[in-house]
């Protein structure tokens, strides 16, 4: 009988594999190469696949970070308003083992756009998705009227989404300060400092 091939075991496997070695070596080393030998498969069976490393790199961030947004998908958010905004905010930062590596991935990735133009389009989408997922969050607050009336809801996007870029490069760098308990209190204070405005008048 005909051999079955998993296509998406397969993926798995490469992305895995390709992430194994930029963890441990560094970018540079994840090479067709290396990654097809470290997932077991001919160079040629991996270039079936990528022709170059920039494409590789760019299944390795698609491949984590879908995982990550069908994992967002199924989250069941809450009616609290506040509590809303923040479980939006978590499914962005390293929360843990699988967001860590999720986080790794992009934060490679993003260092690697800035000299090649292959990667920049994708670079612009994802920071993008960011700013969408922040927006919807003081969205959510604006609604629930727990803003100020006056909030310049595109500012506030943008600094929030700081915050998250800032607290997931800390959580990666220094995670015995910056643990998942003390990113979701900042978190957490932000959005209270945010919305405490609206009292202050």
């Amino acid at each position: 009988m005909p051999k079955i091939v998993d296509h998406e075991q397969k993926r798995k496997l490469i992305a895995e594999s390709a992430w194994h070695i930029i963890e441990e070596k560094g970018v540079e080393h994840a090479s067709i190469r290396a990654v097809a030998a470290a997932a077991g498969l001919s160079p040629g069976a991996l270039r079936h696949y990528f022709s170059t490393q920039d494409e590789l790199l760019l299944f390795i961030v698609d491949y984590y970070l879908t995982r990550g947004a069908t994992r967002a998908e199924g989250l069941e958010i809450s009616r609290i308003p506040m509590k809303a905004a923040k479980e939006i905010l978590l499914q962005l930062l390293p929360m843990d083992a699988e967001k860590r590596t999720a986080a790794g991935v992009w934060w490679i990735f993003a260092i690697r756009s800035l000299t090649s133009s292959a990667v920049q389009a994708k670079k612009d989408e994802l920071t993008d998705g960011l700013h969408y997922l922040t927006k919807a969050a003081i969205e959510i607050l604006s609604n629930a009227e727990l803003l100020p009336s006056s909030v310049d809801i595109p500012f506030e996007t943008l600094r929030l989404a700081a915050v998250v870029e800032g607290l997931t490069i800390l959580a990666l760098l220094r995670p015995e300060h910056y643990t998942p308990e003390t990113v979701e209190q900042i978190v957490t204070r932000h959005l209270q400092d945010l919305c405490s405005r609206a009292t202050d008048r």
